[in-house]
């Protein structure tokens, strides 16, 4: 049986002996197979864990998401959960560790040694989502008199690989003074003095920054690891390439389900009522928007609706041009403002720019739709479908200016006061689209005196 032929949601597997079973399994990568417990009950993923190398268990349990983690941890024996958790990195078993109650906590740091168990609780100091809660204590740090030769026979075997990149140059007080790769110190002399050839100018963090702003550091200076110092700048961490990765992936997670207007959660993962308790304050919102539509619609406008009832046939094309203008404006805002390449102090640059495309986008929309109108109504009197066109043709156009505008200025403004600009762009913009697409079509057409009859 291939690693691809392998599903752990049948029966099949379940016939095996423990020996074929991690015969079978060995061939499949770790994270595949995370995917794949995702399917299986409680009872079967112990099964697999216990035949898993500790090693392959450990990478395993790192990916899975944390309700399975938790369950795992709580579950697996004592034997088998020392030899996993003593060989998953610092960081990841902090993070389990916050998921559990104190009694499941001290079960699982019993596992691991005074020393680890000790950089597992000071990492536990900082907040999960920033530098300090993100980084692993585990790098290199030498002498600006070691030579080149020493600090190769230092990092041989005695570190974590994936640490190993990066070399930290201190003093004796533990200050940091520079940093070199592993290749630039590979193509010096033995004999060479690494504080000869370190690079002096360090991009670095305090324990307390946000992992937003690390990963957006070390995407400005492409850089694969960003160290981590205190207020004294000696080095107690570093934030590895991996975790930047994830950093991003995540931020970029929430920021689209932000954009929605939902509180990020897990769909295959999360308790259905949880996730309709994180969703139904905004869908509240939006409805109440839309509903103030029926209220405009009716006690203004009744009158021109009930002599010209074709006009609401153009609406949903009106404010779809106009909403789909708005929310791709706020997205590259929101996305630009994540990557730091654009700031509140270009809020006019950027209005005019966007008005600039809103307007030739809503002209062009305008034209079509004019077009698609007098086409579909073409029965009608020659006057009735040349108000129409200019009633659909100025109300796209201004949609579009408009929610281009607000969508520029919104998110921008949020963050210029230290507010989440993901969080409330999406349904602000959707709702005032709505609102304002449908009074100034409805304007226009009153202005017009528009009527079929």
């Amino acid at each position: 049986m291939s690693d691809q032929e392998l599903n752990l949601s049948g029966e099949e597997w379940k016939g095996l002996d423990r020996d074929t079973l991690r015969t079978v399994l060995a061939s499949v990568h770790p994270v595949d197979l995370a995917e794949l417990l995702d399917d299986v009950d409680l009872e079967d993923r112990i099964r697999v864990f216990e035949v898993l190398d500790p090693q392959v268990a450990a990478q395993v349990l790192a990916a899975m998401p944390h309700d399975y983690k938790v369950e795992l941890v709580d579950k697996i024996g004592e034997e088998k959960l020392g030899g996993i958790i003593d060989r998953m990195p610092d960081n990841a078993i902090a993070d389990i560790i916050d998921h559990l109650p104190l009694h499941k906590e001290k079960r699982v740091l019993s596992n691991v040694e005074s020393e680890k168990a000790a950089d597992i609780q000071a990492l536990r100091k900082y907040p999960a989502n920033s530098a300090g809660g993100r980084m692993t204590r585990n790098f290199v740090t030498v002498p600006e008199q070691a030579t080149a030769r020493q600090i190769i026979q230092q990092i041989q075997g005695a570190v974590d690989p994936h640490t190993v990149d990066f070399i930290y140059v201190t003093d004796e007080a533990g200050h940091l003074k520079g940093i070199s790769s592993l290749a630039r110190l590979m193509l010096h002399k033995p004999d060479e003095k690494v504080g000869d050839f370190m690079r002096k100018e360090i991009s670095f963090v305090g324990p307390t920054t946000d992992q937003e702003e690390v990963a957006r550091l070390a995407q400005k200076y492409r850089i694969r690891a960003v160290p981590v110092v205190d207020a004294d700048m000696k080095m107690i961490g570093v934030v590895s390439l991996q975790d930047i990765v994830e950093v991003i992936q995540q931020e970029a997670s929430e920021d689209m389900h932000k954009m929605a207007g939902s509180v990020v959660a897990d769909s295959l993962h999360t308790p259905t009522f949880q996730r309709y308790k994180m969703r139904l304050p905004w869908i509240l919102l939006t409805l109440g928007g839309e509903l103030s539509i029926a209220v405009i619609i009716s006690k203004v406008f009744g009158n021109t609706l009930e002599k010209a009832a074709i006009l609401s046939a153009f609406m949903p094309a009106i404010t779809a041009a106009g909403g789909n203008v708005g929310l791709q404006c706020t997205t590259l805002i929101v996305r630009g403002l994540g990557m730091g390449t654009i700031k509140f102090s270009q809020l006019m640059r950027v209005i005019l720019t966007e008005l600039r495309l809103g307007m030739m986008l809503g002209v062009t929309c305008g034209i079509a739709a004019a077009g698609a109108a007098a086409l579909i109504e073409h029965h009608h009197p020659p006057k009735v479908v040349l108000k129409l066109g200019i009633a659909v043709f100025l109300a796209m156009v201004s949609a579009t200016g408009a929610t281009s505008v607000v969508g520029s200025v919104e998110p921008l403004v949020l963050h210029r006061f230290k507010f989440d600009p993901a969080t409330a762009c999406g349904p602000f913009v959707t709702m005032f689209n709505d609102i304002f697409g449908t009074t100034v079509y409805f304007l226009i057409a009153t202005l017009l005196d528009f009527t079929t009859k």
